[in-house]
């Protein structure tokens, strides 16, 4: 048996159009293997450039971005760029070698038609997700309402986003995992800032205008207050809204301002204690309706 395997190496050896014809084979199969692995290689470095140059000039330009995003995309394109190159690389290789890749295409044509009726839920997901990430439609840590048709699917804050699925904790501690491709619609309370809102209904015992000099006061204090301006989104200021109301001597207003997000109950309460300190002594109503 080991004198007949040698006498077909043999053969093989000597015939020399054969062995060029492997030789070359192996040398196509080896110079693909290296091309594949530098276009790889040059495509990922060109793709950590163009992140890099964004991320500087968003630093440069004092434009806000959010890292974790920019890091998950930076993955997701690096991985899809090997990935098509290495699957392209894998043909070229089974052409070389003489297989003809056209059935092997249209048998897996077949064979993913049957596998997407399976998983079509799961590539939903997926397929869902990258936009969610591409769009920046909300991001962990963000406060958010997912609906689905108008349909209340969850709200609370992002713990987690992939691909795939969301978790989200509501405000109770529930946690819910959520399939990306179940959502359609996003509220994002965390993309500028929680609108800060009071209304107070105060006893008048005084002329109007002395009680509007004294809530713009309380307002003026709370504008020049650090533990405010802390909380205050930007340079916005608490103001009267409107007035809602003037019946039986009893005025009632609203009090906005533009809260930075997650301080919009934090600014609310400061209010209502500012507020109560400034009337008690001569008001007999002060309540938020």
């Amino acid at each position: 048996n080991m004198d007949l395997i040698k006498g077909k190496f043999s053969k093989i050896f000597y015939n020399s159009e054969l062995g060029f014809q492997i030789l070359e084979k192996l040398i196509m199969i080896i110079l693909i293997i290296i091309i594949a692995s530098i276009s790889v290689k040059l495509c990922n470095k060109l793709v950590d450039y163009i992140m890099l140059t964004k991320d500087n000039a968003n630093k440069k330009f004092k434009i806000k971005s959010n890292e974790k995003r920019s890091e998950t995309l930076h993955k997701l394109i690096r991985s899809a760029i090997r990935y098509t190159i290495y699957f392209i690389a894998f043909f070229q290789i089974l052409s070389t070698l003489g297989i003809n890749t056209t059935s092997i295409v249209a048998s897996a044509g077949i064979a993913s038609v049957a596998i997407g009726f399976g998983a079509q839920s799961l590539v939903k997901d997926i397929i869902s997700g990258f936009f969610i990430i591409l769009e920046g439609q909300f991001d962990v840590g963000d406060e958010v309402k997912l609906y689905n048709q108008a349909a209340f699917i969850a709200g609370g804050s992002v713990m987690s986003l992939g691909l795939r699925s969301t978790k989200i904790r509501s405000g109770n501690g529930e946690i819910y995992f959520i399939p990306n491709g179940s959502i359609n619609q996003v509220i994002n309370y965390s993309l500028t800032y929680n609108l800060a809102e009071v209304k107070f209904s105060i006893q008048i015992d005084e002329t109007i205008e002395v009680i509007e000099e004294r809530i713009q006061k309380v307002l003026d204090i709370a504008n020049t207050n650090d533990k405010y301006h802390n909380l205050i989104y930007k340079n916005d200021k608490l103001h009267i809204s409107y007035i809602e109301q003037i019946a039986d001597n009893i005025l009632t207003l609203n009090i906005v301002g533009k809260a930075k997000v997650g301080k919009k109950q934090s600014v609310e309460t400061m209010l209502r204690k500012d507020f109560y300190n400034e009337f008690k002594d001569k008001l007999t109503l002060l309540e938020e309706k």
